[in-house]
């Protein structure tokens, strides 16, 4: 058996991104639009991120994958510390962490066909193959079929599986999940959850995954973290975080989940099913 601790994947430390704006009377202020920020996520792990609208969780995705430039901390992917790279260096390790989008109907090119959308990322990184491509499609549930058609032609789910698959081509190390599944019908929520949740296993993918719906923070995630106006104010495993909240600002997203009968609106932390 072996005792010794999972590798650590994406390792943020004490970041901060602030942003600069004009007030009603045009002076100036700062917005910390995440302020302090640490967590490691380990190989084969998912991390659910939950925290409402505007708490900053948009704005650390995109420092993670450069868009923003941090005032201060770091951002290591597999023990590199991005910063301390070169560009072309960068972009390799950049790599090892992939982005699957919230909205499956905007994110997928219209004009491409499936094959073309999941074979671009190969082909800019020389990697490219027909049998490459059909083998990522078959392996979120999608055949062959399904390499000359445009998103059009697909249902919500489907969509989503191709962005997952376009994903998936680079054969990333931490797949940042952006709501993947907000967009989609209930009656399919669960299959993308579920082929995630495979797709996991067969690679040993690290999820940091990003969501509203807490039943399905608490399906998918090994541990929670809790973002409140670029805090994390509280992080720890699912029972912890969902059975025994310590910080009043997750007992107050705990209460709010909607519950069959309010009667036990005050329980609603334990009435969380693993379904």
């Amino acid at each position: 058996m072996n005792d010794s601790p999972a590798e650590t994947v994406l390792a943020v430390d004490d970041l901060q991104v602030h942003f600069s704006t004009r007030g009603s009377r045009g002076a100036r202020r700062t917005i910390r639009a995440v302020d302090g920020v640490s967590f490691a996520l380990r190989r084969g792990e998912t991390l659910g991120l939950v925290g409402e609208s505007g708490c900053g969780k948009s704005t650390l995705v995109r420092t993670i994958f450069g868009l923003n430039t941090p005032v201060s901390g770091s951002i290591e992917v597999l023990g590199h510390r991005l910063a301390g790279l070169s560009s072309r260096r960068r972009r390799a390790i950049q790599n090892r962490v992939q982005l699957v989008f919230q909205d499956p109907y905007s994110s997928l090119n219209p004009r491409l066909t499936a094959h073309d959308i999941v074979a671009e990322p190969l082909r800019i990184a020389g990697r490219y193959s027909r049998g490459t491509v059909a083998s990522l499609l078959d392996d979120v549930g999608l055949g062959a079929d399904a390499l000359a058609k445009r998103p059009a032609q697909f249902s919500g789910g489907q969509r989503q599986r191709i962005g997952i698959a376009r994903a998936l081509a680079l054969h990333p190390d931490v797949l940042v999940l952006d709501e993947p599944v907000s967009a989609l019908d209930v009656s399919v929520q669960a299959q993308v959850i579920n082929l995630l949740k495979d797709l996991q296993e067969k690679h040993s993918l690290s999820y940091l995954f990003i969501a509203h719906d807490l039943s399905v923070v608490r399906y998918l995630s090994d541990r929670v973290a809790v973002m409140q106006k670029g805090k994390l104010v509280e992080v720890g495993s699912k029972d912890q975080v969902f059975d025994a909240p310590e910080h009043p600002y997750t007992r107050s997203l705990l209460a709010s989940i909607p519950v069959a009968d309010p009667r036990r609106r005050a329980d609603a932390p334990t009435q969380l099913q693993e379904s």
